[in-house]
């Protein structure tokens, strides 16, 4: 009897409770902490993500979520924990963070046979080891050319969570717009930019309060003919300047786990754009994303993102011009307008992670349309492409990394994409 009793429960936990444990939670009683290999960012840094402090109790979960935050700071290349027992109730937490190699001066190219650019700057992305963001770069394209500077400071250095950003940037540009595959206008013109924002989007440590996001930009737009030497017909000259401010909030959390990602989060803005001459009409804009990404385990990660916007704005080099970062493999300007949106689904396979090796894979399919008219967007066939991309890369030194894209779109012979 006592043998068909077990087989009935076993049955009944195989049945109606795959997958769950019994509650055998364990608290420890933290009462010092100490983090180890952690030679560039600041102590404190860490603590500050910490949902405890030396002396408290502490669960399973709550220990998991801080080992968690500290991921999220970007800025390490492995990190991992222990809890040693140094007296009959006490515990010592040792925190293992090795942080990635993130000072450097690059050199980079990415592009295929349409489109390219090459950057060559100064990057940190933990700047005096206080997790701060330093970008110093400058950039040569086909459709863009620039120079800026901006920096990012984080949540951990400022009260209440706040995150504050700063970037100057000055450069030109030209956008061809398309009847199907045919050039039929375009512009070309020279910026001048300033902007910032103050962002909240965690408040009490990842509880969600509302708290939105505030941008500002100000900004000049000149034409400029000189910029190109073509037979398309220029759009028009003009001078424009604006003083752009945006509202935006989010909900949900993508937390990380190596390089991995795993989380949703939605998003959703407003921004106006007020004119500071003539030339400058008021304009209204609008967006919307949404992202989810699923860790299976420490091989195969899904994700799927949607994003679209819309504005009201007609001036030429305000609008949407939609390139290889919207849709792989589509060619910048082939589609473009006041609205548009875009969607990728990606599959990922992670095959070696070290701290010096990492080889992965991923399948993808991008799909997207632009047009002045929103809601004619949709009644449109969507642009779609296919691809498969190899990189490898150092997670100690995450710059270092080659990445090749091999891509179909029907109509373009956009097959091929390199990263370095």
């Amino acid at each position: 009897m006592r043998r068909l009793l077990t087989i009935i429960t076993l049955l009944q936990f195989y049945l109606f409770g795959f997958g769950q444990v019994p509650d055998t939670t364990t608290v420890w009683q933290i009462d010092s902490i100490q983090i180890n290999k952690n030679w560039r960012t600041r102590d404190k840094i860490i603590m500050r993500e910490l949902q405890f402090s030396a002396g408290e109790k502490v669960d399973q979960n709550k220990l998991e979520t801080s080992i968690s935050q500290v991921w999220n700071i970007g800025s390490f290349a492995q990190v991992d924990y222990s809890v040693d027992s140094i007296s009959p109730e006490g515990y010592l937490l040792n925190i293992m963070a090795k942080d990635a190699f993130n000072l450097v001066p690059y050199v980079t190219f990415n592009g295929n046979k349409d489109d390219n650019n090459i950057s060559m700057g100064f990057s940190d992305n933990n700047f005096l080891g206080r997790n701060i963001n330093l970008d110093l770069q400058g950039n040569i394209g086909t459709y863009k050319s620039n120079y800026s500077a901006q920096i990012n400071i984080p949540r951990q250095l400022l009260y209440k969570n706040m995150i504050l950003s700063f970037q100057v940037s000055s450069g030109n540009g030209n956008n061809y717009r398309y009847q199907g595959n045919e050039q039929v206008s375009v512009i070309a013109y020279r910026s001048k930019q300033i902007s910032g924002s103050i962002g909240n989007p965690w408040n009490n440590d990842y509880e969600y309060t509302f708290s939105p996001n505030l941008s500002w930009n100000l900004f000049q737009h000149k034409t400029d003919t000189s910029l190109l030497n073509t037979n398309v017909p220029f759009a028009g000259e003009y001078k424009i300047s604006y003083l752009a401010l945006s509202l935006g909030e989010s909900i949900g959390l993508i937390n990380r786990n190596r390089h991995q990602k795993d989380g949703y989060l939605l998003s959703g803005g407003y921004g106006i754009g007020i004119g500071l001459n003539k030339n400058s009409p008021l304009y209204h804009s609008f967006g919307f994303g949404a992202s989810y990404y699923k860790t299976l385990n420490k091989v195969v990660e899904l994700s799927g993102v949607f994003s679209t916007g819309y504005s009201t704005t007609t001036i030429p080099s305000l609008i949407t011009y939609m390139s290889s970062s919207h849709i792989k493999g589509l060619i910048n300007g082939q589609e473009s307008g006041q609205g548009q949106y875009n969607g990728k689904l990606n599959a990922g396979f992670t095959y070696m992670y070290y701290n010096w090796f990492a080889l992965e894979h991923s399948v993808y399919t991008h799909f997207g349309m632009a047009d002045d008219h929103y809601f004619d967007i949709y009644k449109k066939t969507p642009r779609i492409s296919f691809g498969s991309e190899i990189r490898i890369w150092t997670p100690m030194i995450p710059w270092l990394a080659v990445s090749v894209h091999f891509t179909y779109m029907k109509g373009n012979n956009n097959w091929f994409h390199l990263n370095i």
